[in-house]
């Protein structure tokens, strides 16, 4: 690839990066919602509605980046890859459609509500509120999950020329690898977020072990992040069956599998090495990958060598992305299980050591997120659409100039956002920032 798709690849990577983090805390925080103030409407337990409204603010302040970074996002494909929605007009422009309709009205619509009710008093207009705006964001993840798998198992048209035309809108909506893609990622979402929840509860009980939002959130979070865990480690599994049904090579080079070999093993470590279509400094465990992949300890196993040089993708990142996201689930599994076991006979929010390695796993669903976001991205390349249409025929951006005073500004501006949704975040869990939006408006019953 030139220098220009690459700038233009590298730009949209850290943007979209950044991006993820926010619509993934959507997804469980919205959820966790729900639950406590169904949990306040029916026991009239304090703790539940002083909770909804803590996060409620936390919510606010991630759904608000998560939209500025959207559009951001939306343009950059505009502008960047322009030649991708040029040939997909008619196959995914229309669903990227509904996914702003609907993100605008369900999403959109229904935080009002959530943040002008009564907040002191049960109010069904605020619970029904919270769930529809719940599942806007299931809703809004569908569609864009759904375009993203199409771009990986593309089926439902037929090409004319340069330009898609489509037969079944089904078959686009419901391509072949969508529904386990959509069910990873929501429950990536929910596991994060059960993570995100309880790091953050876990520093609120370090500075004031009397808190009893954080601890609910505690108990909370324990729970959701071993049962969310462990079916991410399920749902993983049967996803990546599924990707090696559709993409073999792609799994070749989240694996770092060069030769296409019966009994191969799973790499723990490994640094590619793709002049020498070797790996060095490699620690394997025999036989592993060929069962976890087939479950048969001597099935094949097809290796990157199957592909020309130019038609690989980066191994590299791939590999080490894709380890870094399992890294993490185990990580968070790891902390989930212990945090069950203390709770048999002691209570963990009584334990500050362990209260900070749960806040050390704050970020883990996220960077997991990211890494596996990375990984699946890469590993598909040189492709957009997997074998028919390559990243470097959909670039629009003339100069190299461009994209690197693009890129500045996208990362001078990212940082800030980002610095400052920390701070905001921050004095939120101190209860030292409010949110006027909150307090000086009439509240609805």
């Amino acid at each position: 690839m030139d220098l220009v798709t690459n700038l233009s690849r590298l730009q949209f990577g850290l943007t979209a990066g950044f991006h993820i983090i926010f619509p993934t805390l959507l997804i469980g925080l919205s959820a966790y919602l729900c639950l406590l103030y169904w949990r306040w409407m029916k026991t009239d337990d304090t703790v539940y509605l002083d909770s909804y409204n803590l996060w409620l603010r936390i919510l606010l302040v991630i759904y608000i980046v998560a939209a500025i970074t959207g559009v951001a996002l939306s343009a950059q494909l505009d502008n960047l890859f322009g030649g991708f929605y040029r040939r997909l007009e008619d196959t995914l422009v229309p669903f990227r459609r509904y996914e702003l309709v609907f993100a605008t009205l369900l999403e959109g619509g229904c935080i009002g509500i959530m943040l002008l009710c009564t907040r002191d008093k049960r109010s069904y207009s605020r619970f029904i509120a919270t769930l529809i705006f719940t599942f806007g964001v299931f809703l809004t993840t569908f569609f864009v999950v759904s375009r993203n798998s199409w771009m990986n198992t593309p089926a439902g048209f037929t090409w004319n020329g340069d330009h898609a035309e489509v037969f079944s809108y089904m078959q686009i909506l419901f391509n072949p690898s969508f529904p386990l893609r959509y069910l990873h990622m929501i429950t990536a979402g929910l596991m994060a977020s059960s993570f995100f929840i309880l790091g953050l509860s876990a520093y609120q009980l370090l500075r004031d072990k009397h808190d009893t939002v954080a601890k609910k959130g505690v108990s909370i979070s324990i729970t959701a992040g071993l049962i969310f865990a462990v079916a991410q480690f399920i749902v993983g599994d049967l996803h990546g069956l599924d990707v090696l049904k559709h993409q073999p090579m792609k799994i070749a080079a989240l694996e770092g599998q060069w030769e296409t070999e019966k009994g191969a093993g799973f790499k723990v470590f490994a640094i590619p090495d793709k002049k020498n279509e070797t790996n060095r400094y490699e620690i394997e465990i025999p036989y592993a990958l060929s069962f976890i992949l087939k479950h048969d300890s001597n099935a094949e196993i097809q290796g990157l060598k199957e592909l020309s040089p130019e038609e690989r993708p980066n191994v590299t990142i791939a590999f080490f992305s894709f380890r870094i996201m399992i890294l993490m689930a185990i990580i968070m599994l790891i902390t989930a299980v212990i945090g069950a076991w203390i709770r048999r006979k002691s209570n963990p929010c009584d334990i500050k050591w362990y209260l900070r390695l749960a806040l050390f796993t704050a970020p883990t669903g996220l960077i997991a997120v990211i890494a596996g976001w990375a990984a699946a991205e890469t590993a598909r390349q040189p492709w957009t659409i997997y074998g028919l249409v390559k990243t470097a025929q959909t670039v629009t951006t003339e100069t190299n100039e461009q994209v690197i005073t693009s890129l500045l500004i996208f990362s001078v501006s990212y940082t800030a956002l980002g610095i400052i949704t920390l701070i905001l975040l921050r004095q939120l869990l101190l209860r030292r920032c409010q949110l006027p939006v909150l307090n000086n408006l009439h509240p609805l019953s």
